[in-house]
């Protein structure tokens, strides 16, 4: 918190996914309760929350984690444009940032001009067939997160929650999402649910879901490099997905971002339990 006790936070709009990034110093232990005060307010739009360690390359590269230190594709992209434009960089260049939810630092191309990014999102540690609700359903694990392919369904509060149950249940990851494709092909509505948040939402879109999709539609169709226009709700990301032999060797996702400026919230009452966000426990917002 600065001197007044308030919090200095950001607004990134990643492809539709938009992220509250909080600049002001936080332990680690206050996040959920920061952003629930942040996300449960609705007036940001944000749909999850950053906390950002390290802003631009000194001693240390930047830094950021997410509130429940899961790893999240589309904030990441958002930090490394912030980080490059809080370094004076011009234009397209790459920025190196570490993340929540990845071992290691990644590179991410950014062009300040144009409010582009994109990176080579980390491998992807398994691609497993579940039987879920008496259905056989495709579940990708990207170490940070975990997803469901819930293919020719629509979103539902329901199937959400018994996909949530069992894959708690059995793996517990940080973040789990189930990305609902109906028979609209490359079109996506991405559900995601945050552990130590106990939040969640119908997101705009989602990077490490549009990664799952990728993977496992690019696996289908054989060898070579496959170019996916992912669609959802509330923006479009490009997905690249290189196979050989059966293998996913990398996926590269790319896509529109959007700042907006620093603004000062106060900080949550700490005589005051914060209540949970909107769109916690099957009260789901799209």
């Amino acid at each position: 918190m600065d001197r007044n006790g308030d919090l200095k936070i950001q607004i990134a709009d990643s492809s539709g996914n938009v992220t509250a990034f909080v600049h002001t110093p936080a332990e680690r232990e206050d996040y959920a309760g920061i952003a629930s005060h942040i996300l449960e307010m609705g007036n940001t739009g944000a749909e999850q929350v950053g906390f950002i360690k390290n802003l631009t390359a000194g001693e240390n590269l930047p830094e950021m984690e997410m509130c429940g230190l899961e790893f999240c594709g589309n904030a990441t992209r958002a930090f490394a444009l912030m980080s490059a434009l809080a370094s004076g960089m011009k234009g397209e260049c790459t920025v190196k940032v570490r993340v929540s939810g990845c071992g290691e630092p990644l590179d991410v191309c950014v062009n300040t001009e144009t409010g582009w990014a994109g990176l080579r999102m980390p491998g992807i540690s398994g691609i497993y067939t579940e039987t879920i609700a008496g259905k056989e359903l495709t579940v990708a694990d990207l170490g940070g997160i975990m997803h469901v392919i819930a293919e020719n369904e629509t979103a539902s509060d329901e199937s959400f929650c018994i996909y949530r149950e069992y894959i708690n249940n059995k793996y517990n990851p940080p973040a789990m999402g189930v990305m609902y494709t109906g028979p609209e092909e490359n079109k996506m509505t991405p559900v995601v649910y945050v552990r130590d948040v106990d939040s969640t939402y119908y997101e705009g879109s989602c990077a490490t879901g549009s990664t799952a999709y990728a993977a496992v539609r690019a696996l289908s169709e054989g060898n070579g490099m496959h170019r996916f226009e992912i669609r959802q709700p509330a923006g479009t990301i490009t997905a690249t997905c290189k196979i050989y032999d059966g293998t996913v060797l990398e996926i590269y996702i790319e896509g529109p971002v959007t700042l907006q400026g620093e603004t000062v919230l106060s900080k949550p009452s700490e005589n005051t339990p914060t209540s949970k966000p909107p769109g916690v426990s099957g009260e789901m917002n799209r």
